[in-house]
């Protein structure tokens, strides 16, 4: 079976590394004949900090399912075309906004160097801070601010794109049409029905729908009618993942959903 988790907020809190405990469940489930995954808003790139490397060639879909690596290398890429992502880009200009953009594996961004958004971007210097002129293929587009982020956010829902609202962060991301983490799943060849995933937010409903078992992290509203379970947030929510991961993994089988 396979097991496809989300990182912010599901299995990595505070954006801090997966906890080691966690990252031992998973690589017991792997042991056991289980293949492990994770689908994520960050860029593969920033994926790999908090996993642990013996998971940095599993199947990763990072940008929300803009960009798919597996075994190290990368399968596929969704990028905005080149005239949207243009248009967008006037539109922050014109608002004000701050942003950051990623393309196949570097970044260009108008933040700070203090912004603390930016603690979390390639921390490991893989990749390189470039000028926008030198982002050639735009996967992914995060909006942080704008003094005036209703109106503008109303300007980029008019635009043929796929936008997020990030709630936990109170962030934008945009990405071409029709990409989402189930589209990115399809594509690697996982069928519909036939995994568990792990979730919290907005942009793991398309495949919350489509999973055989779906446990919610949280109390999202709009996620929780798609779960077949949920687990609260506190004190104790890693040791409620590991137990609800050992329940699928080595119990008495997945009840999948019919």
């Amino acid at each position: 079976m396979h097991f496809i988790f989300d990182i912010d907020g599901t299995i990595s809190f505070k954006g801090q590394p997966v906890s080691a405990p966690i990252m031992d469940c998973l690589a017991r489930i792997q042991e056991a004949g289980h293949v492990v995954g994770f689908a994520s808003a960050r860029p593969c790139r920033d994926m790999l900090p908090v996993l642990d490397e013996c998971f940095h060639h599993n199947l990763l879909i990072g940008a929300n399912g803009a960009m798919t690596y597996f075994k190290g290398e990368r399968l596929a890429s969704n990028p905005l075309p080149q005239l949207t992502s243009n248009t967008i880009m006037g539109l922050l200009e014109q608002y004000e906004a701050s942003y950051l953009v990623d393309d196949e594996w570097n970044y260009a961004h108008n933040l700070e160097d203090s912004h603390p958004f930016l603690f979390n971007v390639d921390p490991l210097r893989l990749a390189a801070h470039v000028p926008m002129n030198e982002i050639h293929s735009t996967i992914k587009i995060l909006v942080l601010g704008s003094n005036r982020l209703e109106e503008l956010t109303e300007k980029l829902k008019s635009l043929d794109t796929t936008l997020h609202y990030h709630s936990a962060e109170g962030i934008l991301d945009m990405t071409n049409v029709g990409v989402n983490k189930m589209a990115a799943l399809r594509s690697f060849g996982i069928i519909p029905g036939q995994f568990v995933c792990f979730g919290n937010d907005m942009n793991d409903i398309p495949m919350f729908v489509q999973a055989g078992y779906a446990v919610a992290i949280g109390s999202f509203d709009k996620l929780l009618p798609h779960a077949s379970c949920s687990i609260p947030v506190g004190g104790d929510t890693e040791d409620r993942i590991i137990a609800k991961l050992e329940e699928l993994a080595f119990g008495n089988g997945i009840p999948l959903r019919v």
